[in-house]
This record gives C-alpha cells, structure tokens and sequence, in this order.
C-alpha cells in the first residue's frame, strides 16, 4: 500500500478541467506553445521497449533543451495534455524524463506541452548508462554498457553508426559539485582521474558541467592497470558523489 501511495504522489492522472470545454478539434495546448506529439515520443520509446538484444544497463529518456540557456530546469514544466489526459512529467537536472507508454493518451493523440513559447526549445532522445546507488562501477559492467549504447544506436540509426567502435564513458557531474571525483581501483593501486571544467555531455549540450572520460585500453589511463594476461580491463571506477549521467563515447 505505501508503494502504491508514494507511486500515485509521484505520477497522477486527472482529467485536465479545461479539456472539457474545448472543442474536439481545438488543441490542448496554448497556441504559441512549444509541443510535441506524444504518438512519435510513444513510438520512439515503444523501439527501445521491444528491442530484443541486451539494454540492462542503460535507458532511454527524453531529453528537453531550451534555446534560452539562462533558464534553469525548475522553470520548464512538460505535460502530457489530452482531451482527458494531463498528466505532469518530473525532469531530472539534465530536463530529462522517463516518458510512461500510455495507451489512453496514444489513442487520445495526446501532445508532449512545455510551458516555452514555440521554437524556444528542443526534444532529444538520449541513451545513457545506468546509475547505481552505491557508485561502483566495474570496468567490465561499463565496457559493456558501452556496447549496449552502440548497439542500440545502430539499430535505430544503421548508416550513422556503422563502423563505429566502442573508446569510453563519460562521467559529467554538477558544475558546482564541489565533491565531485572519478577513482579507478584495481586491487591494492588507485588513482583519482582528471575532471575537465566547463564541458559539455554530449555534443549538442551547453559547457555546464564536470566531466571526466575512462578511455579504454588507453595509455596513461586505467587499462595501465590490468594484468598483462588479461585482454579485457579489471577493476573499479569510484565515484565519491553520485555524477549527473553516463555516457558512450563512440567513435
């Protein structure tokens, strides 16, 4: 019952008033509005839901990209609005979300609102590894999230990716996580890896953040610390505060 309880405080779903007073063509949404259909978001998401090969380590959400780069993300508000649909859609920092499959709002061809004016922001779809709770990370478990990514990618998008490769992972954190620290261990050796300030996550994404690259099999990084017998990276990535997103670094 308490999960039940804390499920509906997250995620409710009412009928939005001022739907009933509006004709059956007229839409949801503002005029001026920035929006999107929620039937292509849906069937975006429904192509990652029904990929058949290995995705459990990495997600798929929508990410949401204001042209204003003063706005902050506690100022966009994305909804789900419908004839009897309005359902309000949590953002993480990144603005991004995890977008519910709902079969009413589909068949309601339903709109993705933002409250921006139209033109004043971008709709992404992004790939990106999972967190886990403890921050411990295994080289394997990466490399593998890696190969995850690329292989989704070039499901969806077969003439970008071919050919390309698997290099690394991106670890961004908080501009002002002043705590922030990417550690690789391997038995009794360690060694903090280096930050870059003012970067981006992914190419399209503004200079706002702490990032920190593991590069495979590189020299001078953590596959110096693998065993000479072994073709694949031993060890762990630490993290100290739990980092914003992970990334594929492809190539």
């Amino acid at each position: 019952m308490k999960l039940c309880n804390a499920l509906f405080a997250l995620i409710t779903l009412t009928i939005a008033p001022h739907a009933l007073a509006q004709s059956a063509g007229e839409p949801i949404r503002a005029k001026d509005a920035e929006w999107m259909s929620y039937r292509d978001a849906y069937k975006s998401m429904l192509w990652f839901e029904k990929y058949g090969k290995a995705k459990n380590l990495i997600q798929l959400q929508l990410q949401i990209i204001p042209a204003d780069k003063s706005l902050t993300i506690d100022q966009l508000k994305l909804r789900i609005l419908g004839k009897s649909t309005h359902l309000d859609l949590p953002l993480d920092a990144l603005g991004r979300t995890s977008l519910p499959l709902l079969k009413a709002a589909y068949d309601d061809n339903a709109e993705l609102v933002l409250n921006q004016k139209e033109g004043q922001a971008a709709f992404r779809f992004r790939t990106s590894i999972n967190l886990r709770a403890d921050g411990i990370y295994e080289l394997a478990d990466l490399r593998a999230a890696c190969e995850q990514t690329l292989a989704y990618q070039a499901y969806i998008e077969p003439s970008n990716f071919r050919g390309k490769r698997c290099v690394g992972v991106r670890f961004a954190f908080a501009k002002k996580d002043t705590n922030a620290t990417v550690e690789f261990k391997y038995l009794t050796q360690s060694t903090t890896l280096a930050l870059s300030e003012n970067t981006g996550l992914w190419p399209d994404s503004p200079p706002h953040f702490k990032t920190s690259n593991v590069i495979f099999g590189a020299p001078g990084n953590v596959a110096n610390y693998t065993q000479a017998n072994l073709k694949i990276e031993k060890g762990q990535i630490h993290t100290r505060t739990s980092p914003l997103a992970i990334i594929a670094l492809i190539e």
